[in-house]
């Protein structure tokens, strides 16, 4: 078997590395911290899917850490806009805490945090969710619930990849990432 998966972005081939993930089955890593060219090429082409579905003018992208928070920043510079990132802890500068609650394929955090006061700053406002990977679309409904309760109107859940037909139906990505077996 091939220890790379190859997808392109911005017209550019790129490698990923597969990885076992139980049952012979491997799925290929889209790591955007680990290559700067490779990430900013897929952020630009996910920000095209965004812009050709005039889904580009909102208020603010939303995104979880980590790896999405790169994508996030990306698109949230080309759309010329706020970002804010559900964290994987509290930090100190919380004010009030809001927890939305998620079980990850790939990280197991079951909890993500976000200030109220960003929420409230938010409310009645439009935005984009932005991710690297969704695979099952946990997180996605996690964080939907809590910004439906803060009165924030997603336009569009979006991805460079998706890993599964089970994800969200009108999620905007880039590609598709197969599960490999051996």
């Amino acid at each position: 078997m091939n220890k790379y998966h190859n997808v392109k972005f911005s017209g550019e081939e790129f490698a990923l590395p597969k990885a076992g993930i139980g049952d012979n089955k491997y799925v290929a890593v889209f790591d955007p911290y680990s290559n700067v060219k490779m990430s900013r090429a897929a952020a630009n082409d996910l920000y095209n899917k965004i812009k050709e579905k005039g889904l580009d003018k909102v208020d603010v992208v939303i995104s979880a850490e980590v790896k999405g928070a790169a994508i996030a920043q990306r698109v949230a510079d080309l759309c010329n806009t706020d970002l804010l990132i559900f964290r994987k802890k509290i930090k100190i500068n919380f004010e009030e805490p809001v927890i939305a609650h998620v079980k990850t394929f790939t990280s197991g955090t079951n909890q993500l945090f976000i200030d109220k006061k960003d929420l409230m700053r938010y409310s009645g406002k439009t935005a984009l969710f932005v991710d690297d990977v969704i695979s099952t679309g946990s997180t996605i409904n996690a964080i939907k619930d809590v910004l439906k309760e803060y009165n924030i109107n997603v336009k569009a859940y979006c991805c460079v990849f998706k890993e599964s037909d089970d994800v969200h139906d009108e999620l905007v990505y880039v590609d598709t990432l197969p599960i490999f077996t051996d």
